[in-house]
């Protein structure tokens, strides 16, 4: 059954396979791979927040090996190091602190007047009475306009950022040709000395922005390697994982217009819609962890070396844990879903995500009066990745 996870028609809609492996077994080992899947909810917290038992450094995403001529691209540039996602305690706590200073709540609330500038710039933008692609047209560009800011990032860079972006997305879930892999090395490559080069201009002219707040932290100890590995994370989850949640959002509002009319007339409900989202689309379907031990996880033995991937998607929709999992319900949004993760590695910009997405959806409802398919017979396609859940395209017709 686990085999069939990762192929292209279960990644459209995986949560029917999760709920008949959750039903026989909530931890799967991968055949004839060291790789064990955890789909309980329980299972899930208790792994995230193990880090002496699971370990961090298992990369991002799903492990493809890279070919002579990929790692040949990669040995070229700078060598990202362990420094936020893919690191542990006790070096990971030095880190965190110093991006924590960045996303405090008052710094992240000061934010909004600039959030919401560029969310009515962009829905100024949007045509009415013809289709337009909500993804393409407002999803995709307002994080990462927002967190190009935010790092201090050029609005004239923002298309090749994009693209270094999406680049690294796609490394995450999918197998990629040879050809592919060169290609996607060589954007990392770029991106990382694009951020190298800034983060000596602010050497020379300090800022205020979060790469000038990098050069100066600690007094300047943080090296190159550090400042622009750290750069490069907040980048890549700043901006996929929220293109992810304000088109999940929507298209969860659009399919249901009862649950769309009633968020629409009391604006309280829309921090538990964002939530739902958040919960049943699950942007980012699994995070990847390393047993650190010989352990094992609801009797099933998981060897020391082995890697264990905390199906989030699957845990968020755990009738163990969710009354009726795959309904919206606005009442019980707050019962903890761990789409943002669980423990040290919590999302550090989850605070952020919300905030946008809270603003764009209060700023549709105030600027149109209806939002509708663009077609009747629209189907959902999302990209063949199987960690990152991204919605391809979101046709949809704006009315006053």
């Amino acid at each position: 059954m686990t085999e069939r996870l990762f192929e292209p028609d279960v990644v459209q809609c995986p949560f029917p396979q999760y709920r008949k492996m959750q039903d026989e077994c909530p931890v799967y080992q991968v055949p004839d791979d060291d790789l064990y899947l955890v789909l309980g909810y329980d299972d899930c917290v208790d792994v995230l927040t193990s880090p002496d038992v699971y370990s961090s450094k298992a990369g991002p995403g799903l492990r493809q090996k890279q070919s002579p001529a990929a790692k040949a691209v990669l040995a070229q540039g700078h060598r990202i190091v362990r420094t936020l996602l893919t690191n542990d305690p006790p070096s990971h706590r030095r880190y965190r602190r110093i991006v924590n200073k960045a996303f405090t709540p008052r710094r992240i609330a000061a934010l909004a007047p600039e959030v919401t500038s560029t969310v009515q710039e962009l829905i100024s933008k949007l045509e009415q009475n013809e289709s337009v692609d909500f993804v393409r047209d407002f999803a995709q560009p307002l994080p990462l306009i927002v967190i190009a800011d935010f790092l201090g990032v050029p609005r004239d860079d923002l298309d090749i950022f994009k693209r270094w972006s999406d680049d690294a997305a796609e490394v995450l879930g999918g197998t990629l040709s040879e050809q592919r892999q060169i290609e996607v090395n060589t954007s990392l490559t770029e991106l990382l000395q694009y951020f190298a080069d800034r983060a000596d201009d602010r050497r020379a002219a300090p800022s205020s922005d979060f790469l000038g707040a990098l050069v100066e932290a600690e007094d300047g100890q943080l090296t190159t390697e550090e400042i622009i590995a750290i750069a490069y994370v907040v980048l890549v989850a700043g901006n996929e994982t929220t293109v992810n949640l304000l088109s999940s959002t929507l298209l969860m509002l659009l399919e249901r217009p009862a649950i769309m009319a009633r968020v629409r007339a009391d604006r309280s409900l829309i921090p538990s819609a964002v939530e739902e989202a958040l919960r049943l689309q699950s942007p980012i379907q699994g995070f990847p962890r390393v047993a650190t031990v010989d352990t094992e996880i609801k009797g099933v033995p998981v060897p020391a070396g082995s890697r264990v991937m905390v199906m989030i998607g699957a845990a968020n929709r755990d009738p163990d844990h969710f009354e009726h999992p795959d309904d919206v319900n606005l009442e019980s949004a707050k019962s903890a879903h761990i789409s943002f993760g669980k423990g040290i590695h919590f999302c550090v910009g989850a605070a952020l995500s919300r905030l946008e997405a809270e603003i764009a959806l209060n700023a549709l409802f105030d600027r149109f009066g209806s939002i509708e398919f663009a077609r009747a017979d629209f189907e959902p396609a999302y990209a063949d990745n199987a960690i990152l859940r991204s919605l391809l395209g979101l046709p949809i017709v704006l009315r006053e």
